[in-house]
């Protein structure tokens, strides 16, 4: 039986627990009891949104049970108003995403996905998270039709979050995540035939800038955001574009170094 206590403090006690790696079948039983007793009524703290969360990963990955923990991630992601953690209900919707197209159903993960991604940049939730959801729609849209329609604005974003995180929080990007995001810049942005056009197409690709977690803006003709961009760009063409000769990230790397000198006179 749960002990007679505030519901944020129960949350809080579950979250620890939960944090600390608690044996997973007593964690999940004291979670069903405490979302039973609050569920009717869900308190209006973030904690009920992570709670949510930490129920659909443990429905999913420890007890194989993905129609629970779609009920869990879709209360997370759509109840967002009422907790009030962006965050949480980013991780739901990208959650949400995976467990779908685990199962085969491609259209349920491209929504999850573009929901995901689409609430945090609403709200300037500039994490990894958002980034990897904005960029897994992108990648099953293109596999299912073959081109960008109705995803461009968010491939775009999902490289304005990109470079902002390299820029800012780099910690919080993983290797495969990158790999991604350059595999698609390399494919669907860097120029065929002349790198010295880079600038120039990136600007159209619209939007031109996101919303910053403080409520500004991060723009894509910031000089940091080009620097960045640059950078990368480098990397996917080493990486991803290999068979069309010799260095080819040469070229964006020289394009940073002026970029930089004009930046510094």
């Amino acid at each position: 039986m749960l002990p007679d206590a505030d519901p944020a403090q129960l949350l809080d006690a579950f979250l620890a627990a939960h944090a600390q790696g608690g044996v997973a079948t007593v964690l999940y039983a004291r979670g069903e009891e405490l979302h039973r007793r609050l569920a009717g009524d869900p308190p209006a703290v973030p904690a009920w949104g992570r709670f949510l969360v930490a129920m659909g990963e443990l429905a999913a990955e420890r007890f194989d049970d993905p129609t629970t923990a779609s009920r869990f991630f879709l209360a997370a992601l759509q109840g967002v108003d009422h907790h009030g953690d962006h965050e949480a209900a980013v991780t739901a919707g990208y959650d949400q995403g995976v467990l779908a197209e685990r199962l085969g159903r491609g259209p349920q993960a491209r929504a999850a996905y573009r929901a995901a991604a689409n609430e945090g940049f609403r709200v300037g939730c500039l994490t990894a998270n958002t980034v990897r959801s904005a960029t897994a729609a992108v990648r099953l849209h293109f596999a299912e039709y073959g081109d960008l329609r109705e995803v461009t604005a968010l491939a775009k974003r999902a490289w304005l979050g990109w470079l902002w995180l390299r820029t800012h929080s780099p910690a919080t990007l993983d290797a495969e995540l990158e790999h991604e995001l350059g595999r698609q810049l390399a494919a669907l942005l860097l120029p065929e035939d002349d790198p010295a056009l880079l600038a120039a197409a990136w600007r159209a690709w619209l939007p031109g800038a996101l919303v910053l977690p403080d409520g500004g803006r991060w723009t894509d003709d910031d000089p940091h955001c080009l620097d960045a961009l640059f950078a990368v760009a480098a990397e996917a063409a080493d990486r991803h574009l290999s068979d069309e000769g010799p260095e080819p990230g040469a070229p964006y790397r020289l394009l940073r170094n002026a970029v930089r000198r004009d930046n510094m006179t």
